[in-house]
């Protein structure tokens, strides 16, 4: 997990979503990929459900980013309450419950209740995973292999724009990122 949190964080840096984008804008695309996570969880779907975990987690990693924090570094422990394996059966709900908490501290601009709502949100996430049979860390990575590619910028207004609609100079400068 860690090698992969470095990799989407850099990612996010050279595409510099970090720090253009802003946190409200991120929350919006946390509830984007919970929408599709909880879609795909209705419908029983478990390839989606791989990648909406894994896009969860991305966005969870740039969030920790704009405020200065290596989502790998987070109190990242499974939560006591897992220990009853049974209990694994209420992560989908604490999931959702902890990405609200995420709102609510951007909300209330409350940095600390930020990171350990976003720590919770992974250990939700990896709760989930256990509950469902699926490996979260092949989560990340076939989410990373998505991602890895993907040519744009986020400009200071945080706005993303594809490779090609960019400035020539712009386009020089994602030209010159390491693969």
């Amino acid at each position: 997990m860690k090698t992969y949190a470095g990799k989407i964080r850099q990612w996010a840096k050279d595409r510099k979503i970090i720090p253009n984008s802003t946190l409200e804008a991120q929350n919006l695309k946390l509830a984007e990929e919970f929408g599709e996570l909880a879609d795909s969880f209705r419908k029983k779907d478990k390839e989606v459900m791989k990648d909406s975990v894994g896009d969860i987690f991305v966005v969870a990693t740039i969030l920790a980013g704009l405020i200065d924090k290596d989502i790998e570094e987070l109190d990242i422990l499974q939560n006591k309450y897992y220990e009853n394996k049974g209990n694994l059966k209420y992560s989908f709900m604490w999931l959702q419950s902890d990405i609200g908490d995420v709102a609510k501290a951007i909300v209330r601009n409350k940095k600390d209740k930020l990171v350990s709502s976003l720590g919770n949100v992974v250990n939700d996430l990896a709760a989930f995973c256990e509950w469902q049979n699926i490996n979260f860390v092949n989560c990340i990575v076939q989410s990373w292999n998505e991602i890895k590619d993907r040519k744009g910028i986020t400009r200071k207004n945080g706005i993303f724009v594809k490779y090609e609609d960019l400035t020539e100079e712009e386009k020089r400068y994602i030209d010159s990122l390491k693969g």
